[in-house]
């Protein structure tokens, strides 16, 4: 992620936005009205400061009435809701979810991938025929599929504790 993406609904606030951040980060302003995309570039110094970026988005939203504004990481897009009277905007919740969706995924990834080996060698099929395979049995099953992976995954642990007994 080397770009983060706020699209602002005109051009008056993208550049309220642009007065918003004082200078303190590599911008470019691009479109114009109805919707104009503010890109602000990443650098060693810019991504310490992301939750500083993230309480300048919510004060630029509550100052601007706007209810939210999209914001594109790498290439997701997110909702940043404006602060509310009974709940503050919290950049360091915003920014801990998708650290946790993140890890998550990256979690999830890595025993899907496994299973895939598993069963490409046990199968003798290729890589992509064992995720397809995957995911037409989790689906028939009506199960995650990487609930299924972890199941493949650990038969093999279980047949490997089996062969030392």
């Amino acid at each position: 992620m080397d770009v983060i993406r706020v699209r602002a609904p005109s051009s008056a606030d993208a550049q309220r936005l642009v007065a918003s951040l004082g200078g303190g980060f590599s911008i470019n302003v691009d479109g114009g009205d109805p919707s104009t995309e503010v890109e602000l570039k990443l650098d060693a110094q810019t991504a310490s400061n992301l939750i500083g970026l993230f309480d300048i988005l919510g004060q630029w939203l509550t100052d601007g009435g706007l209810a939210a504004c999209q914001i594109g990481l790498g290439e997701r897009n997110y909702t940043l809701l404006a602060a509310t009277a009974d709940k503050p905007s919290d950049p360091t919740a915003f920014l801990l979810a998708r650290t946790i969706q993140l890890q998550t995924a990256l979690d999830s990834r890595i025993v899907i991938e496994q299973a895939k080996g598993v069963l490409a060698e046990r199968d003798s099929i290729t890589p992509d025929e064992a995720f397809k395979r995957m995911r037409r049995e989790a689906r028939n099953r009506r199960m995650k599929q990487h609930e299924l992976a972890a199941g493949i995954v650990e038969s093999v642990s279980k047949s490997a504790d089996k062969a030392r007994d």
